[in-house]
C-alpha cells in the first residue's frame, strides 16, 4: 500500500508571535495606579476563597499576585461547592495535584480582555465579533505511544501546526487549550444569528445566557486590577478533550479508529505518523532533565483532511483564525461503519473495509470531517471537504435530530457521533463501480486518471450530494479483458496500444473512454432526455426502432432492444449488448460484451466521409437523396476546386432531398450538376471558368447544409441535445459569403414537437426544413459526422434571388 506521509513539510520553530503593534500596546498597557492584582482583587470580593485555595496550590498564584497581563474566570465559592459535590471531594484539599492544576490554568486566559471585548481579537488591530475562544496557559505535555515500526514505547507530542501540508511544533504555543464562550454579541453578529439552542446541543444541562463560559455563566464582569481583569463565574470548567481524545477514548467508535488507524504490511501507519524531530527532542530534554528521554516525535494526521490531535487552528495567511475556528468531525458509531460495509462494500467481494484501496479508505475518513466549526444551526447546509453535504440533501434536507445523538464540545472544535455514514461521492456515483472492482475495470479507472483527472473524472462524481441535482450519466463499462482484446496494454503507469506508440495509444484511449460515456439530465424540466438503452425511446417505429443518442464525445449511436452501435460496429455489422448493472444516485452503470467502434479501419482512424456517402447512395435504398449525394462526391473528387470534410471536426450534414435540388436549380440557386461537370472539364478554357465558377457556386450553397462541430440527432426528445439540454441552438455553417463583413452564417437548431427542424438565420425571408424520418433517410451514420435528409433547401439572405 502507498503511505501518504512523505508528502509533508516538517516545520520546527522557536520565536515568540510578533506583537508590537501601538494599539496592542496601548490596550495591554497597566490600568491606572492604585488597583490591586487580580488575586487581592479576588480576595477583598469575599465571594472567590475556595478558588483561591485552588490558585495557591498551583504556580500560578505568583502570577496573580504580581506582574503581567490575565483574564481570570474566577468561580464563586458556590460553584466550587458544587464541583467538589460532583466529584466526591470533602474539600479542596481532596483535588488531586494534577487536577487542581487544570482547573486554575484553564481559568486563566493569557493579556487582559475586558467583558465587551472578548469576542474580540487584536491582532493588527481589532478583529471585531469574530472571536469564540481564547488561549488559556493549560497545556498537555508529552506522552508515551507503542510504536508498531519500532516495536517499542516512544515520547510524542501534538502538533502546534498541521495544516496546508505542514506539520510543525511551536515552543511559544505548545500545544495551548483554548476556552470556548458562548457570547451574545457574537451569536447576534453572524450572517445567519446563533441561537440558545446552538448552545444548549453542546451543553444541554446548562441555561443560555449569553455569557456562558463552556458551561458556565458570567454572572459579574470586568473586576479590574493592576495585572488584568476578573469576571466572576457560576461553575468550574474543567478541560475539553480534543477530538482525537474524545474519538479514541469511546470505545462506541472503534471501527471509525481502527479505520483511522491502519498500517500497511510494514506495520507503517498510512494515515498518521511519528515524525523525528531533533529540535523537539533537546527542547523537550532540556525541560524535563529528570526524565532521561530519549527521542521525542511529532505525532501527526497529515492525510486526514482534520488535524485531530491539534489544538490550534492553523491558517498560515492570518492570526485571527485560532480564536475564530475550529474543526468538525461527524463520527460514525460502530452500528453505521458495519451498516456502510454492508450497504456499500460487501456486495464487491471485499471481506472488511481495510481490505478497500487505501485512498478510499481515505475517503471515506475524510468525508466525516469538515475543517472549520460548524454549528448545529448550520448542519443542513453543512459540506466535507470534498464538498458533499453531511446529511447527504443540502438545506432542504434532515437536521442533526436523531441522527447525531451524541454531541459534544472538543478544545479543538465540535463532535458530532453519529449512528449514520456520510455519503460519500466515492460510493454513490457511477464511478462506484469501477473504483470498487479495479481487477475488473483498472485500465477505465487509470485512462480516467491519466487523461481526464481534473474533467470527467470529476464529473462522473457529480450527484445530489454535492449539490448537483440535474447530471445524469449512463457509463457502458470497458473491461480489462475487453481492451486487452482490443490491443491494449498497461505497465509503468503507461498504456500501450499495440506498440504503435504513444499519440496513437493516448488519442485511441481517449476516444474509447468518452465514446462509453453519456450525460443526461435529471431535472424535471428535461427528464424526458433520460434515455436507457434497454427500453425504446420516443421515436417509436419512425426509424425501424431504433433510438439514437450522443456520447460524451460527442459522436451518435443507436440502439435497440439492449443493443448499441456506433459507427465503427454498425460498418462491421456488428452489435453490443448491454446490461444494466445497477442504478446510483447519478446515474445507471451497464456492463458491455464489446467495445464500441468510432472505426472500422485496421488502424482505427476515422474513415472519409467520402467512402460512408459512396456507400449511403449505393446501399440506402433512398433515391430521395442521390443528386446531393452526387453533388458532395464530385467536390470530394474534383480537382479544380476540391472540397471534403475535415476528419479533426464533427459534422451535421443536411442534405435536400431531389425535389428540393430540382427546385434551387429552377430557381438558380445552383446548377445541374451535369453541366457543371461538362463545363469544368472542357477544353474551352473560358468554359472552365464558367463551370468553375458554377462549381463554387454549388459547393456554397451546399456548405450552407453543412453544419461543424456539432451533431444535431433526431432522437425525438423535446431538447436539442440530449447531452446539454438545450430547447434552442445558434449553429454556425461553413458557407463562404462573398459579402463584406460577414465572416459567418447561422442557422436556428430546435425541435418542433420533437422532430428535428432548421431555420434560416433572419425572419426575412424565412426559411425553414425538417428532417424527413426514416431509417435509411436520417440519423444516417458516418465517422463524425450525422447526416440527415431534409424536406427543403436553405438559402442565406445575401444569396436571395
Amino acid at each position: 500500500m502507498k503511505n501518504y506521509l512523505h508528502k509533508f513539510l516538517l516545520l520546527l520553530l522557536l520565536f515568540p508571535v510578533a506583537q508590537c503593534q501601538r494599539e496592542r500596546d496601548e490596550y495591554y498597557a497597566a490600568p491606572e495606579w492604585g488597583r490591586k492584582p487580580v488575586y487581592e482583587e479576588l480576595q477583598e470580593q469575599g465571594r472567590f476563597g475556595l478558588y483561591l485555595q485552588c490558585v495557591e496550590r498551583t504556580m500560578y498564584a505568583a502570577s496573580l499576585k504580581g506582574n503581567g497581563l490575565w483574564t481570570v474566570f474566577a468561580p464563586n465559592d458556590d460553584a466550587v461547592k458544587a464541583y467538589l459535590t460532583s466529584k466526591g471531594y470533602g474539600a479542596v484539599e481532596d483535588i488531586p495535584q494534577s487536577e487542581v492544576e487544570k482547573i486554575v490554568a484553564y481559568s486563566m486566559l493569557y493579556d487582559r480582555y475586558e467583558f465587551d471585548r472578548l469576542t474580540d481579537i487584536l491582532s493588527n488591530g481589532w478583529d471585531t465579533l469574530s472571536s469564540v475562544k481564547k488561549r488559556t496557559p493549560y497545556y498537555e505535555t508529552i506522552h508515551r505511544e507503542y510504536d508498531e515500526v519500532r516495536q517499542d514505547s516512544v515520547w510524542v507530542v501534538s502538533p502546534t501546526i498541521a495544516a496546508a501540508g505542514t506539520i510543525g511544533y511551536t515552543t511559544n504555543d505548545n500545544n495551548y487549550k483554548y476556552l470556548p464562550f458562548y457570547l451574545s454579541r457574537y451569536f447576534g453578529a453572524r450572517q445567519t444569528p446563533l441561537t440558545a439552542a446552538d448552545y444548549n446541543t453542546f451543553y444541554p444541562n446548562s441555561t443560555y445566557t449569553g455569557k456562558n463560559v463552556q458551561g458556565a455563566s458570567v454572572v459579574k464582569q470586568d473586576m479590574l486590577s493592576s495585572n488584568g481583569v476578573a469576571h466572576e463565574i457560576d461553575g468550574v470548567n474543567e478541560p475539553l478533550p480534543n477530538l482525537e481524545d474524545i474519538l479514541f477514548g469511546d470505545p462506541q467508535y472503534s471501527s471509525f479508529r481502527e479505520l483511522i488507524e491502519l498500517k500497511n504490511p510494514l506495520k507503517e501507519p498510512l494515515f498518521y505518523g511519528y515524525y523525528t524531530s531533533l529540535f523537539v527532542t533537546q527542547y523537550f530534554q532540556t525541560m524535563y532533565p529528570l526524565r532521561n528521554l530519549g527521542s521525542v516525535y511529532i505525532k501527526a494526521y497529515p492525510a486526514l483532511d482534520v488535524p485531530i490531535n491539534c489544538e490550534r487552528f492553523f491558517n498560515p495567511l492570518d492570526e485571527v483564525s485560532p480564536e475564530s475556528e475550529g474543526y468538525t468531525i461527524f463520527a460514525p458509531n460502530n452500528t453505521a461503519v458495519e451498516k456502510f460495509y454492508n450497504e456499500k462494500i460487501r456486495d464487491y467481494g471485499y471481506s472488511s473495509l481495510s481490505e478497500l484501496p487505501v485512498e478510499l479508505v481515505q475517503d471515506f475518513i475524510n468525508a466525516h470531517m469538515v475543517s472549520n466549526m460548524i454549528w448545529p444551526g448550520e448542519y443542513r447546509g453543512a459540506k466535507n471537504g470534498s464538498g458533499a453535504y453531511i446529511n447527504g440533501e443540502g438545506p432542504a434536507g434532515a437536521g442533526y435530530e436523531g441522527v447525531c445523538t451524541d454531541i459534544r464540545p472538543a478544545s479543538n472544535g465540535f463532535f458530532y457521533g453519529s449512528n449514520a455514514y456520510v455519503k460519500s461521492p466515492s460510493f454513490e456515483t457511477v464511478l462506484t463501480e469501477v473504483i470498487l472492482r479495479p481487477n475488473t475495470y483498472g485500465y477505465f479507472y487509470e485512462a480516467l486518471r491519466k487523461y481526464f483527472s481534473a474533467t470527467l473524472l470529476q464529473e462522473l462524481l457529480y450527484c445530489p450530494l454535492n449539490g448537483y441535482d440535474e447530471e445524469d450519466y449512463i457509463v457502458l463499462l470497458p473491461s480489462d479483458e475487453a481492451l486487452k482484446a482490443d490491443g491494449f496494454t498497461y505497465e509503468s503507469d503507461a498504456f500501450d496500444f499495440k506498440g504503435l506508440g504513444a499519440t496513437v495509444t493516448d488519442t485511441r484511449m481517449r476516444r474509447l473512454v468518452r465514446s462509453h460515456v453519456f450525460k443526461r439530465l435529471n431535472a424535471s424540466a428535461a427528464a424526458d432526455t433520460r434515455f436507457k438503452f434497454d427500453e425504446q425511446g420516443p421515436l417509436l417505429n419512425d426509424y425501424g426502432g431504433y433510438s439514437y443518442a450522443l456520447n460524451d464525445n460527442g459522436d451518435m449511436i443507436r440502439y435497440k432492444d439492449s443493443r448499441v452501435q456506433m459507427v465503427g460496429n454498425c460498418d462491421r455489422n456488428e452489435w453490443v449488448t448491454v446490461t444494466p448493472v445497477k442504478q446510483f444516485l447519478n446515474g445507471t452503470v451497464y456492463t458491455i460484451d464489446a467495445l464500441l467502434q468510432y472505426s472500422s479501419n485496421d488502424d482505427y482512424t476515422d474513415g472519409e466521409l467520402t467512402d460512408y456517402l459512396t456507400a449511403a447512395k449505393a446501399n440506402s435504398n433512398n433515391p430521395n437523396i442521390s443528386k446531393a449525394v452526387d453533388y458532395m462526391l464530385f467536390f470530394a473528387e474534383n480537382e479544380k476546386q476540391k472540397y471534403t470534410l475535415s476528419k479533426e471536426s464533427m459534422w451535421t450534414v443536411l442534405l435536400p432531398a431531389n425535389n428540393a435540388i430540382d427546385s434551387a436549380i429552377a430557381h438558380g440557386y445552383i446548377y445541374d450538376l451535369a453541366n457543371i461537370r461538362s463545363l469544368v472539364n472542357d477544353i474551352d478554357p473560358s468554359l472552365v471558368s464558367i463551370g468553375e465558377e458554377r462549381l463554387n457556386q454549388a459547393i456554397n450553397f451546399f456548405r450552407y447544409h453543412i453544419i461543424p462541430g456539432t451533431l444535431y440527432i433526431d432522437d425525438g426528445y423535446s431538447k436539442v441535445l440530449s447531452a446539454a439540454g438545450t430547447a434552442m441552438d445558434f449553429a454556425v455553417t461553413t458557407t463562404n459569403l462573398k459579402v463584406e463583413l460577414i465572416n459567418s452564417t447561422f442557422l436556428k437548431v430546435e425541435k418542433d414537437g420533437g422532430k428535428l427542424r432548421f431555420s434560416t438565420e433572419k425572419s426575412t425571408p424565412f426559411q425553414s426544413v425538417s428532417v424527413v424520418r426514416g431509417e435509411k433517410r436520417s440519423n444516417l451514420f458516418a465517422p463524425r459526422t450525422v447526416v440527415h435528409e431534409i424536406d427543403g433547401y436553405l438559402i442565406h439572405e445575401s444569396e436571395v434571388n
